[in-house]
């Protein structure tokens, strides 16, 4: 018998297929169950911790099974870069003609692949923090692209932050490997949790990038890195395929470019969702930026680096949204600027600001959206606030 325990009032299942328990007694009788498997979002709860040993999830299941079907698991991990760098994994092996799958957190469900599990299949998994901790079996290949101080609000300390992205490396072989950014990003604070042999330890840097950033797709110095992490996973598996790289159109909400309208270029970076991100924007477009869009939900990131990057920047318009904007705002004060402020609680007044505040003598302003925050105190999630500007600026 399979029961949902959901803490919401319903939720859309085939009805009579499965028990239900939902609601405030969601948590209740769980010695009862024999197995259960627990959501990466949900956090360690008292009631979860008073039946760790039932506890598993289904990343730990998929691991475990794809492990003894004889494929082979690429995991990329990172506080930013890993859906990138795991898309550009894939491209490449799929340039190859590898039996190869993206899964993960991404937004592919690990399960839905099961199937595919065999010797000589490889899976690209994208894995979040929610999804490593706690684990006890770990991928092959273990790739760490960058660590920053992010979702505080769940892990608490940074320290709890970092053990369970270590994950991904703790419980791996000693003949296993780990590919890691060397020269910044702090993913060598990740690494040092290795415990595979040092001649599997291949850290990677921009140099290692086998194409120039002026024949891709894609913007920003830190894709370079993207890049050459990917690139270096490849080369050890065998594969050297540069135009996979090329070609790779880039993923939605990062540095996405949205066209020319009202004389100003829209760059879509929802993703951004801690201060080192939105830097990284600016730093692509450095004096081309006229506006940007920042804030959303505050989890008491430090925004004085992010600040001072601005007071020291040719933007005009520094546009705000709740929580953090307040923040931000506070960051920025701190310094001598000269851009104008403006809090704003919707995205169609934020675009219609940026149009109104452009100057039609300038030809290269972009508009940039870069919250520097998650979304989810206005949205669903990231993506949804992507499209909520691009739908506010078609309809501008």
């Amino acid at each position: 018998e399979i029961t949902i325990a959901d803490k919401k009032e319903s939720v859309t299942v085939e009805e009579g297929k499965y028990w239900q328990q939902l609601g405030t007694g969601w948590l209740r009788n769980l010695e009862k169950f024999d197995v259960i498997i627990k959501s990466p979002g949900i956090p360690p709860l008292p009631e979860l911790n008073a039946v760790k040993d039932k506890l598993t999830s289904t990343t730990q299941l998929f691991l475990e099974s794809v492990h003894e079907a004889g494929s082979q698991v690429i995991g990329v991990t990172g506080t930013k870069g890993k859906s990138t760098t795991a898309s550009l994994i894939t491209a490449i092996l799929e340039e190859d003609r590898r039996d190869v799958h993206l899964v993960g957190n991404i937004g592919i469900p690990t399960l839905d692949f099961l199937e595919h599990a065999k010797q000589g299949t490889l899976f690209v998994m994208e894995m979040s923090s929610f999804q490593l901790m706690n684990l006890t079996v770990s991928p092959h290949i273990a790739v760490i692209t960058s660590f920053f101080p992010e979702h505080l609000d769940y892990h608490v300390t940074l320290k709890n932050y970092e053990i369970a992205k270590a994950h991904i490396v703790m419980n791996q072989k000693k003949q296993e490997d780990i590919v890691f950014s060397s020269n910044v990003n702090n993913a060598k604070i990740i690494a040092a949790y290795a415990v595979v042999k040092m001649e599997n330890r291949r850290e990677y840097g921009e140099s290692d990038a086998p194409v120039q950033l002026s024949d891709t797709h894609l913007q920003g110095k830190h894709n370079l890195l993207n890049i050459a992490g990917a690139w270096k996973v490849a080369e050890f598996l065998g594969v050297e395929r540069e135009t996979a790289i090329k070609k790779f159109k880039g993923l939605a909400h990062r540095l996405q470019s949205l066209g020319v309208l009202h004389g100003i270029k829209w760059i879509n970076d929802a993703i951004s969702t801690i201060p080192e991100s939105a830097m990284a924007a600016l730093a692509t477009f450095g004096d081309h930026v006229e506006t940007i869009i920042l804030g959303g939900q505050d989890r008491g990131n430090d925004f004085t680096g992010l600040g001072a990057v601005i007071a020291d920047s040719q933007i005009k318009n520094v546009i705000l949204f709740p929580e953090s904007g307040v923040r931000i705002k506070e960051a920025l004060e701190k310094r001598v600027h000269t851009q104008d402020i403006h809090e704003v609680d919707s995205m169609a007044a934020a675009v219609k600001l940026a149009i109104k505040r452009h100057d039609r003598e300038r030809k290269d302003a972009i508009c940039l959206l870069s919250p520097a925050s998650p979304s989810y105190n206005m949205y669903k999630n990231f993506e949804e606030k992507g499209d909520a500007f691009a739908q506010a600026i078609r309809k501008a």
